[in-house]
């Protein structure tokens, strides 16, 4: 985690849209040109998460 943003600037008005945008009800995104939502497949893919298809649970 510590290497995110490493070598990216960012974009601090971009940020701030977003975080406006967000709707922590439905964990979505709404932007002009419709909704969007992150998935763990988006996080598996920006962070190069090796996935070896076994999965993790924990019944709390």
């Amino acid at each position: 985690m510590a290497t995110i943003g490493r070598g990216c600037k960012l974009d601090s008005k971009l940020i701030s849209a977003l975080i406006e945008s967000w709707r922590p009800e439905t964990y979505t995104f709404y932007l002009p040109c419709g909704e969007c939502t992150i998935t763990l497949e988006d996080e598996q893919l920006q962070l190069r998460l090796p996935v070896d298809g076994s999965t993790l649970t924990r019944l709390i």
